[in-house]
């Protein structure tokens, strides 16, 4: 298998490039973290997933195509790092080098988390060395992928989707039908909703409290994140023609809204039908008190149990397999290739691969042993500093003909450490205690985030050169769909 095959597979299906990247977002948001914060806050935290829902339109309405005719006018790209040394004619390949080392970086950290969750899930239900348990799944995630690179996600995709979205519906019509509505009310009531049973499924109501317009914009922003996804946009270099993108949009469209529904009513569910357990605001727990009760109530051997924790275990596999894709990809086409440290021969590239992948999981897995302690928050904020930097970078380029490799340059940088910046660092408040910017605005670190780093690009595109006559051409060509 060589390096292009392994990025890009082959012959990828409509159908099958609307759900890969599709499912990739919305596994752990929508599989694991949406019904965990409905359960926990209500039905407003759902703002988040239209936001989500509106990024994904945008990406594939605006991004897509172009990032396709890039790909289709060199061959050589395979992902985002390398996309941006050919938009912006970076022949001395500082740009591609920082992209890819941030991607590499922050996506380890989000895969050995990820990892150290699931491990603690596993210790939870079974009482499995937490260790031993992932060590096993990762391993047998880099044995496939390093046989078979991208056809196995691509290919596996509607499968997975299709699965995860008749589990999770079948689960909420079994526990409703087994609770019946009144009984479901008074479990909530007994489980001390914040107000009542009715505000707690309002969406205009986010954990008793009614959302005003900065709440409104801190939850759809938030959605704002999957558009800097690297696995995400780099599905549409795999893209032949725009008529399977066509085909692949209509697709996401039709499966988000059920899925995500789906998964918010299983949420909402869980809070009257997990009575009298106590609320737990671990998601750990929550997935183990939630997949015992499964086990116990529905017989069949615990098989609604055994499906419930499939889906979990699915949604890590899904996110794990996409970053560490993503990254081998990276290490060795923009890093290793890209960097001339090594002169490889096409027929043993795919011997590279394999080395790297199993390298790089060993890594993630290092690194998940001294991660104790952490939340899904962390997991949120290291996915929101990837997002706010490569988003803003990224569309810039596609919409802006004037920006330039500087201004992408800083736009990575800036977003990086923009999320950190306002969602850590302390200032005195009003009433002279200390608040983080994000507390003292009333919003979360995406808005500012990325903001900070559009207005970046574009001042420093501004006051440094501008790109080379080619550079423009291209984009004109690109942007008015003349393909050589």
């Amino acid at each position: 298998m060589n390096r292009r095959e392994y990025a890009l597979g082959k012959n990828i299906k409509g159908f099958e490039l609307g759900l890969v990247g599709t499912v990739f977002v919305v596994a752990f948001s929508g599989g694991m973290v949406l019904p965990f914060y409905v359960y926990l806050f209500g039905a407003g935290v759902f703002w988040e997933y239209i936001g989500i829902m509106i990024c994904m339109i945008a990406v594939w309405n605006f991004a897509s195509y172009k990032l396709m005719r890039y790909s289709r006018k060199y061959m050589n790209i395979y992902s985002l790092p390398s996309y941006l040394k050919y938009r912006f004619k970076d022949e001395r390949e500082y740009l591609r080098i920082i992209a890819s080392s941030e991607i590499v970086i922050l996506s380890i950290v989000i895969m050995s988390l990820l990892t150290k969750e699931l491990g603690i899930i596993l210790n939870e239900i079974f009482g499995l060395d937490s260790t031993l348990a992932a060590f096993f799944l990762c391993i047998i995630i880099a044995t496939y992928l390093s046989i078979f690179g991208f056809n196995i996600i691509a290919k596996t995709a509607p499968y997975k989707a299709v699965f995860i979205l008749a589990v999770v519906m079948t689960i909420c019509m079994l526990t409703f039908n087994k609770m019946g509505i009144h009984t479901m009310i008074q479990n909530m009531m007994a489980m001390n909703v914040t107000g009542s049973v009715s505000n707690y499924m309002n969406v205009l109501i986010h954990n008793g409290r009614l959302l005003v317009p900065e709440d409104y914009v801190s939850l759809i922003s938030m959605g704002l994140l999957a558009s800097g996804m690297p696995f995400l946009l780099s599905t549409f270099f795999s893209a032949e023609n725009s008529d399977r993108i066509n085909v692949g949009k209509v697709v996401m469209i039709v499966f988000l809204p059920f899925f995500f529904a789906s998964a918010a009513i299983m949420g909402g569910i869980s809070r009257g039908y997990l009575y009298p357990q106590k609320l737990t605001n671990s998601l750990s727990k929550y997935i183990a008190i939630f997949y015992n009760k499964l086990f116990t109530d529905f017989g069949m051997n615990g098989l609604i149990g055994y499906l419930f924790l499939a889906v979990i275990i699915l949604a890590v596999v899904i996110t794990y397999e996409g970053s560490l894709h993503i990254i081998v990809t990276i290490i060795y086409d923009d890093i290793i290739r890209g960097g001339r440290l090594l002169r490889v021969k096409r027929k043993r590239e795919g011997l590279y691969i394999a080395v790297i992948t199993f390298m790089v999981t060993l890594i993630c897995f290092i690194v998940s042993e001294f991660l104790d302690g952490f939340s899904v928050n962390v997991v949120v904020v290291f996915i929101g500093a990837l997002g706010c930097s490569i988003a803003p970078t990224v569309f810039v380029s596609l919409a802006w003909r004037r920006m330039n490799k500087y201004g992408a340059v800083v736009g990575l940088i800036s977003g990086l450490l923009a999320v950190p910046f306002f969602k850590y660092a302390t200032f005195i408040g009003v009433r002279g205690d200390k608040r983080s910017l994000c507390d003292v605005m009333g919003v979360n670190s995406v808005v500012p985030s990325m903001l900070v780093a559009f207005l970046m690009i574009i001042l420093v595109s501004l006051v440094t050169k501008k790109p080379s006559e080619k550079a423009v051409e291209e984009y004109d060509d690109i942007k008015h769909r003349i393909m050589n």
